[in-house]
């Protein structure tokens, strides 16, 4: 089993997409990039968005290798919506091409556990009737020798009681890995108990957003559930939410004594945080409000967006991780 983390903000935006390769099957998990659109009352810099239009061209090119696509709820950073979305790189061509009738897509139930507004978002991919979409809460599914087991419906952190998401557990033989998707911490007793009672040898969770105003007790119970995690599983990575703040590997040792590397980490890739540094973005490179007035995807944008890209030495991730998935596949595959 490889994992290969595609985008997060670890590298450069919201989202929490990757790739996990096995013997029998390749799985693209929450395939889908987003921006905070406000931080520090700034809009995203040019940067960011560059790091997004990067990710978007990478998830898109590296689902054409992807046999099943997880879905773990839908929030825009992780699943691609039916709609224009301008820094996202989103639209109804990259929807159908992304969930097309040629993948086995495994989601998050449409009917049960969701609010209304995700709810209406899942229905274009639930609905579409030249897809096929199979229910992950609770489940469990076999490709070969690969296992998937999903929990059931999870909060999206205990202060958010109308959004639930699953996690998945992907097991090849003896070893084991449990993405926590947006559990928050985790913050609830259920999203703690599914990673404690399997012990993956991986873990890959969320964080706490403490860079939102939270309670003192929803931190300290986010962080008691946390440190069971890490006293239990020995390979623990950290990303999403937690991510937000450059105050990130501080808050862990501060709460837990130790530092947990970012998802990034995994492919040896220190982290480049965008987000977490707009305001230092701005004050280096100050962007004109005309640029967000009319910006839109041209030859000339995407010139400008790999020069940002070259600029800051974040170019050459993207283009070694497809040769590696690349040349993963063909290895499987006996190509």
């Amino acid at each position: 089993m490889k994992i290969f983390p595609i985008a997060c903000e670890s590298l450069g935006t919201r989202s929490f997409c990757h790739l996990v390769m096995t013997e029998s099957v390749n799985i693209l998990v929450d395939p889908s990039v987003s921006l905070g659109p406000k931080r520090f009352g700034l809009k995203p810099h040019p940067t960011e968005i560059a790091a997004s239009w990067i990710s978007r061209q990478t998830i898109m090119e590296i689902s054409q290798l992807a046999d099943v696509i997880i879905q773990t709820h839908y929030h825009g950073d992780h699943f691609t919506l039916n709609s224009p979305r301008k820094y996202e790189f989103s639209n109804k061509e990259i929807f159908r091409a992304l969930y097309n009738p040629e993948v086995t897509i495994i989601a998050k139930d449409y009917e049960k556990n969701i609010n209304y507004r995700q709810q209406q978002r899942a229905k274009h991919l639930w609905k579409n009737k030249k897809i096929s979409v199979s229910k992950a809460d609770n489940n469990h599914y076999e490709f070969g020798s690969t296992q998937i087991t999903f929990s059931p419906a999870v909060p999206h952190g205990v202060q958010e009681a109308s959004v639930f998401v699953v996690e998945v557990m992907i097991k090849e033989g003896d070893r084991s890995y449990i993405f926590t998707s947006d559990v928050c911490g985790p913050s609830s007793k259920e999203a703690t108990d599914f990673i404690i009672t399997n012990l993956p040898d991986i873990v890959a969770v969320d964080g706490i957003p403490f860079y939102i105003s939270k309670t003192e007790e929803y931190i300290e119970e986010a962080f008691r559930n946390l440190s069971k995690i890490v006293d239990e599983i020995r390979e623990i990575y950290i990303d999403h939410h937690f991510l937000r703040s450059l105050e990130w590997e501080n808050k862990l040792q501060e709460n837990l004594g130790r530092k947990l590397p970012a998802f990034s980490n995994l492919r040896n890739q220190k982290p480049f945080l965008l987000e977490a540094q707009r305001r230092q973005l701005h004050n280096d490179d100050p962007t004109r409000e005309d640029f967000y007035n009319s910006f839109y995807v041209d030859d000339y944008s995407i010139t400008y967006f790999r020069e940002l890209l070259q600029k800051n030495g974040f170019h050459h991730y993207w283009k070694k991780l497809k040769e590696d998935v690349k040349e993963e596949n063909a290895k499987l595959k006996n190509i």
